[in-house]
């Protein structure tokens, strides 16, 4: 047996003999009663019965998830396009370049997103309801503002603004 073993086996066998230890019971010149693990003069071996004891109460796993607090209802009521107006011409001095700006009501949600579309493309997200567009290629851009939960749902849609853009081309060589 190696020292380690022996060792453990030592320590072992005290823990044991230490849990079957006895208990003698005395009195006093007073009649006060006295307990010690040693036996005196005039001590009776006292039996100690082991206590009862209930086992500490584990709830059973809950198969169910806690009840949801209801959060209100939450809707948007508008969202819509205020400037530039439906059909503006977007003259070749502005170089394709247009504001686009619009009124949500009630205001965005932390957890949502405003995209600027064109033509069903985006163009631009944010927490904006003002999106600066520049250099705008020349021709007919269709804008609409929409709102987005992050799985990305629409949840609600501007009116569809169309815009024409005139820009300079190499075609028209009189410059009109």
């Amino acid at each position: 047996m190696t020292k380690k073993t022996l060792m453990s086996l030592i320590l072992l066998l005290t823990a044991c003999t230490s849990l079957a230890t006895e208990v003698y019971i005395s009195r006093d010149a007073n009649g006060n009663v006295i307990f010690s693990d040693k036996p005196g003069q005039n001590s009776e071996k006292h039996a100690v019965k082991e206590l009862p004891s209930i086992p500490a109460y584990v709830p059973p796993p809950s198969a169910h998830q806690p009840a949801k607090v209801n959060e209100p209802s939450f809707n948007y009521t508008s969202l819509s396009i205020i400037t530039p107006s439906n059909g503006q011409d977007i003259p070749t001095g502005f170089a394709g370049n247009v504001e686009v700006s619009g009124v949500l009501s009630p205001g965005l949600r932390e957890a949502d997103t405003l995209y600027l579309l064109d033509n069903g493309e985006v163009l631009r997200q944010g927490r904006q309801t003002s999106f600066q567009l520049t250099n705008l290629s020349r021709g007919e851009h269709g804008l609409q503002l929409v709102v987005r939960d992050k799985a990305g749902n629409t949840i609600i849609s501007s009116n569809l603004v169309t815009i024409y853009v005139q820009r300079a081309s190499v075609l028209n060589r009189s410059g009109r």
